[in-house]
């Protein structure tokens, strides 16, 4: 039986894919910048050049780890130098919530500017990641549910951040759902991938797949550290917005240790709208 990670060799040299098509009608790789591939047109073929990014896609859990981080941090340091909020270090001591910092002008526009693109990048994540999972050979029933929890988290997220900054009931109703739904469906998928990957057996992996474990668990522990914190005395607010801080630490750590993982298998995870939607190589 194959190993994983012969299993994603041979689904980047398949062929299936884009760049086998390409060799089969007689067209040459070309050198490419910044990680891209090109290939030379064939004449006679119908085949033209065509620069298909890769590096991207390879990075695609950075870019849903770092994008949201770097949003909020810089909207919030905004806010404090316009004083649209307190100034303080809210990932110890809460004075302010995650909301706040794109509540108001001009900082709400870089506030959805930075959620909406991470929306997508978390939708393509998830799908990535049960492409990645079915290499391994787990069941589509269960990969179907993946994905679909990743397009949950995905709309609840642009949900929460079209909302933000109206405050009459129905927004604040929808706003409410949408961190709701973010945050249970997030939770869950990152549970589902830690289930699913554990069986493969990997090797190599297993220091990885324990901090997995680690930053899901911490999430619910952050939650009850905040109770803990209200009994001793912290203001209710402040306990609350903490947790929302860090959790936003912990789930950008989440996705760069999946990237990382990513790596040691030599999953490309770009797409291909040509090929049957395998993942394949920088190399190829």
């Amino acid at each position: 039986m194959q190993s994983f990670d012969a299993r994603i060799r041979r689904s980047q040299v398949s062929g299936n894919t884009y760049g086998d098509r390409k060799r089969a009608l007689g067209a040459q790789p070309l050198g490419g910048a910044n990680g891209a591939l090109q290939w030379k047109g064939v004449v006679g073929t119908g085949v033209q050049a065509m620069t298909i990014p890769t590096i991207g896609m390879r990075a695609l859990p950075l870019w849903a780890a770092v994008v949201p981080l770097v949003t909020v941090n810089a909207c919030y340091l905004i806010a404090v130098g316009l004083e649209h909020v307190p100034a303080c270090i809210p990932y110890l001591q809460g004075c302010t919530s995650v909301s706040s910092t794109g509540r108001m002008a001009p900082e709400s526009l870089i506030f959805r500017a930075g959620m909406l693109p991470t929306a997508l990048l978390l939708a393509l994540f998830w799908h990535r990641c049960a492409t990645f999972l079915e290499l391994g050979g787990q069941s589509w029933s269960r990969l179907v549910a993946l994905r679909v929890f990743g397009i949950v988290a995905a709309l609840s997220l642009m949900i929460y951040a079209l909302t933000l900054g109206f405050e009459e009931n129905a927004y604040r109703q929808l706003r409410r759902a949408g961190i709701i739904g973010f945050a249970l469906s997030t939770f869950v998928a990152e549970l589902m991938l830690i289930v699913l990957y554990r069986p493969m057996g990997i090797a190599g992996t297993e220091k990885l797949w324990r901090w997995l474990i680690a930053l899901c668990v911490a999430l619910p522990l952050l939650s009850i550290s905040a109770e803990v914190a209200k009994w001793a005395g912290v203001p209710r607010r402040a306990a609350n917005n903490t947790v929302a801080w860090n959790a936003f630490v912990v789930a950008s750590i989440y996705y760069a240790v999946v990237a990382r993982v990513w790596w040691h298998h030599g999953f490309a995870g770009r797409f291909d709208i040509r090929s049957s939607g395998r993942p394949t190589s920088p190399r190829e």
